[in-house]
C-alpha cells in the first residue's frame, strides 16, 4: 500500500475532507488529491505537517505499523485521566524493571583465541539464576 492510500485512509479516519486537510498542512486541495493518487509526493515540511494533522506516527503514515505504533495511537485517543493512569502504570513497571536490573551481576568472559571480552549478565529471581548471554557473532 502506497503513501497516497495511507494519506487517504488517515484523512478519512480523522474525518477530514481534502480541503480541510489542505488547510491544516498549508497546501492546496489539489495537492492533497495528487498525494492521494500517487501523482506527487509530499515534501519534508508537508510530511511533518501531515503527522500532526492526521495524528499519526511516521511509521503509520509510511506503512510500517508495528505494535508500538498501535499503542501510541491508542494512548493519543485517551482522555487526560486515562493518560494519567497509563503514565502511572508505566512508571511502576519501569521501577520494577530497574530493580530487577539492579539485582543482576555482570561478569566478563574472554572469547576463544584471544578475542574481545563479552559481558554475561546473571539475574537472580528467587532461588534461580538466569543467564543473559549475548548472541554469538563469530564463525568459522
Amino acid at each position: 500500500m502506497g503513501i497516497g492510500t495511507r494519506i487517504k485512509e488517515l484523512r478519512l479516519r480523522a474525518k477530514l475532507t481534502q480541503e480541510g486537510l489542505a488547510a491544516k498542512i498549508g497546501v492546496t486541495p489539489s495537492a492533497v488529491g495528487n498525494y492521494e493518487r500517487g501523482v506527487s509526493f509530499p515534501k519534508e515540511e508537508v510530511l511533518m505537517a501531515l503527522f500532526e494533522a492526521l495524528n499519526c506516527t511516521p511509521n503509520e503514515l509510511l506503512g510500517n505499523v508495528n505494535a508500538e505504533d498501535e499503542h501510541i495511537r491508542k494512548y493519543r485517543a485517551l482522555d487526560n485521566p486515562g493518560r494519567e493512569r497509563v503514565d502511572r502504570c508505566t512508571e511502576n513497571e519501569l521501577a520494577r524493571c530497574k530493580q530487577d536490573n539492579d539485582n543482576a551481576d555482570t561478569v566478563l568472559i574472554a572469547a576463544r583465541k584471544g578475542g574481545v571480552p563479552h559481558e554475561i549478565t546473571l539475574k537472580r529471581r528467587g532461588e534461580k539464576t538466569i543467564f543473559d548471554v549475548p548472541t554469538y557473532k563469530g564463525g568459522r
